[in-house]
């Protein structure tokens, strides 16, 4: 029934005719003579003759005028109308936009965790879009605002943005979004059996994210732009989080809030041959968290443990950490000569955090530093803070040796070290009468470094044909701490080399069909982590064909193989993908146009890792095929003269194999009416469905409707 209102109420309102009465088409002749006389007289153009010279006013109006009276209210064509536009619009204020209102239905079966994870849709009145625009006329203040809208009325992702100019004097872009952060998937770190009265989800979040970002450029278009910049990215929620404490795991509930506050300033510079921006700013963190527990808990552990059964009847947990940054960065590039181009880029900076955390324990508990002992409750606090000065760099230089030739030598660094001491005072409880201090201290220190180096030259052998080919060195030294397993030394010190060549090639046949390739085969020699590259080949092939103006196809190839044959790793990793799309855009889409797309994925792993409780190897194997395909076609409804409405339908897909078997699809649809020159309805229909081989309870079937109006301004 809902289904039939949300698509009835546009055909009803269609059913009334077309009221695109003569006026307005006058009222917008008139409007589009004015701006058409405004355009000739700035550029110092003859006006065109008026009514009174002996000629009939309507063969007086330009083409342009004719096509402005039959164009249709469509919501391209209102967005196109309201992009921003830095130039001048003559002595007349212009308001304009849009609101896109409406309610969605929902009906829902299946896991309802699972779908507030992926999709979280709900029911209810949406301003599903808007969008307005102001250019004042002769004001010293504005010459242009625009203000976009999406999502706002309870979705779990809306946006704001607002874009305001005033020509040679200032540019203000601010942005706003608001995420709706719920992830509590049945499958992951739960406990029971589906369906059981103890099956859930041991870590969940329900979360809110929001950040603005705004900065403030004066003089835009000048050689000099000074700006500053300050954004705010926040979050607060509530989920379950366990205490670990061994050998048991206790879930409990947990409260979020973090913030971060970020200034920054600097100064852009515009000239012919050199571009420059310098920027200095700094940053403050905070991050909360209080986990806490209003009952006595098991526990996972549902056997005895020395013939006693652990529990907990109250725990708590509160961290707070605090850090601070501040932050250099420069970019330059200049061409001092015709023949040659240089880049490079400076980023340093040095963040500061300080933590804290109290802990209170009760219950039939095991000493974490004891395993045979039993305690009644613990108390700790702890306090650790921690640097990690951090500097980036890179350059680049291209030269042109002559018209066919050209050199290319890039180089970048990256270094940071991370230093942190942290003291721990415990006091365990053996009985209520009986107890010990424990105070243990200690420090640990990271350091990285990476550098990589490449030169390569590029040869344009004919219009048809370029190729390049060169070599690339990347090397670096890590220190961290050691293994718990190992016995030589508190630190691990590793070293990463690894060299190769790269190629690539741009093959043009014809006019209209071009071929991009890119090669890479590196030998490792060290690397810092067990699933780093090593030796490893990548390949990535891209075509174009335009089979006509309006019809393109695109097919795109990538490769990728690495391996380890360290006795210890035996690491194995390949990934390929394979993905074609199609666009049909006749007359520009004015009419019709069809996107589609479709992606053939898989990727393989295997490692060998150390098995915790018997220290032996066992093996990790990892296998994903994945076929993904999204369609959309469009088409313009051409009801009445003057008077038309547009339909699309589409959709998506993804399903996969190996080890999580999964299928997923999304097909939609979307009907737009226009009733008036200022009003349009639309309906919209969308289905969500997931479901999974082994998972099987985490599957849900969603059909959504949607029934609104646009308001044209």
């Amino acid at each position: 029934m809902r289904l039939l209102l949300a698509i009835a109420l546009p055909l009803a309102l269609l059913a009334q005719g077309a009221p695109v009465p003569k006026e307005a088409n006058r009222s917008t002749a008139k409007i589009t003579s004015r701006k058409l006389h405004k355009v000739r007289a700035a550029k110092r153009l003859p006006a065109a003759p008026a009514a009174s010279e002996n000629r009939p006013a309507e063969t007086a109006r330009p083409a342009e005028v004719t096509e402005a009276a039959q164009e249709p209210a469509s919501a391209k064509s209102a967005e196109k109308k309201w992009e921003v536009n830095p130039e001048p619009t003559g002595t007349e204020s212009v308001f304009g936009g849009h609101i896109d209102l409406g309610a969605r239905w929902v009906s829902r079966t299946g896991d309802f965790q699972t779908y507030r994870s992926l999709v979280n849709l709900s029911q209810g009145v949406r301003m599903t879009n808007g969008q307005l625009r102001l250019e004042p006329a002769d004001s010293k203040l504005l010459d242009s605002g625009l203000l976009t809208m999406t999502a706002w009325g309870g979705d779990p992702y809306n946006t704001a943005r607002l874009d305001m100019v005033k020509r040679g004097v200032y540019r203000l872009n601010s942005t706003y979004s608001n995420i709706a952060m719920f992830n509590a998937l049945p499958s992951f770190a739960n406990i029971g059996t589906p369906g059981s009265p103890q099956f859930f989800n041991q870590r969940t979040m329900d979360t809110r994210i929001r950040n603005y970002d705004n900065e403030l450029t004066l003089f835009p278009g000048t050689r000099i732009m000074p700006y500053v910049g300050f954004s705010r990215n926040s979050s607060f929620g509530s989920g379950i989080t366990p205490i670990v404490i061994p050998p048991n795991e206790y879930p409990l509930r947990n409260v979020i809030d973090w913030s971060l506050y970020e200034v920054r300033g600097g100064i852009r510079v515009e000239l012919d041959r050199f571009h420059a921006t310098i920027e200095q700013g700094g940053r403050r963190f905070s991050d909360d968290q209080f986990v806490y527990s209003t009952e006595t808990l098991p526990g996972n552990r549902s056997t005895p443990y020395f013939g006693q059964i652990l529990s907990l009847t109250k725990g708590n947990q509160l961290y707070r950490i605090r850090g601070e940054a501040e932050h250099t960065k420069a970019l330059v590039t200049a061409s001092p000569w015709n023949w040659l181009d240089l880049s490079g880029s400076f980023i340093r900076s040095r963040p500061k955090t300080y933590s804290e955390m109290n802990q209170l324990q009760q219950g039939r508990i095991v000493d974490p530093n004891n395993p045979l002992l039993l305690l009644t409750g613990t108390t700790d606090y702890f306090f650790g803070n921690a640097t990690m000065p951090h500097v980036s760099a890179s350059g680049a230089a291209e030269a042109r040796l002559n018209a066919r030739m050209r050199i290319r030598e890039s180089w970048e660094t990256d270094r940071f070290h991370t230093t942190g001491i942290n003291t721990l005072r415990s006091i365990q409880f053996f009985s209520p009468t009986s107890s010990a201090n424990l105070v243990l201290t200690g420090g640990e220190r990271l350091e990285v470094s990476r550098h990589r180096q490449q030169i390569e030259a590029i040869w344009d052998v004919s219009k048809q044909l370029t190729i390049r080919g060169g070599h690339r060195y990347e090397w670096g030294r890590s220190l961290m701490k050691a293994s718990t397993y190992s016995q030589d030394s508190r630190y691990d010190r590793l070293e990463m080399e690894r060299q190769g060549g790269v190629f690539g090639f741009t093959v043009r046949p014809v006019k209209r069909v071009s071929l991009l390739g890119d090669l890479e085969f590196i030998d490792g020699i060290k690397t810092y982590y067990r699933t780093g590259l090593y030796d490893h080949t990548r390949l990535r092939f891209q075509t174009r064909f335009e089979l006509m103006k309006s019809l393109f196809f695109n097919a795109n190839y990538s490769w990728l193989t690495n391996e380890n044959p360290n006795p210890d790793v035996k690491f194995w990793y390949h990934a390929d993908a394979i993905t074609g799309s199609l666009q049909w855009l006749p007359g520009g889409g004015r009419n019709a146009a069809i996107i589609a797309e479709y992606q053939r994925s898989k990727v393989r792993s295997d490692i060998d890792f150390l098995y915790p409780l018997g220290l032996f190897p066992v093996a990790s194997n990892y296998r994903d095929y994945a076929h993904t395909g999204t369609m959309l076609v469009d088409l313009r409804l051409p009801l009445a003269p003057g008077y038309s409405g547009r339909i699309s339908a589409g959709g998506s897909f993804t399903t996969t194999s190996g080890v999580r078997p999964t299928d997923y699809y999304q097909p939609q649809g979307r009907l737009v009416l226009p009733v008036t020159p200022k009003m349009e309805f639309f309906s919209e229909y969308r289905y969500f469905g997931l479901s999974q081989t082994i998972h099987v309870f985490e599957g849900f079937r969603t059909h959504m409707y949607m029934g609104g109006v646009r308001l044209l301004m």
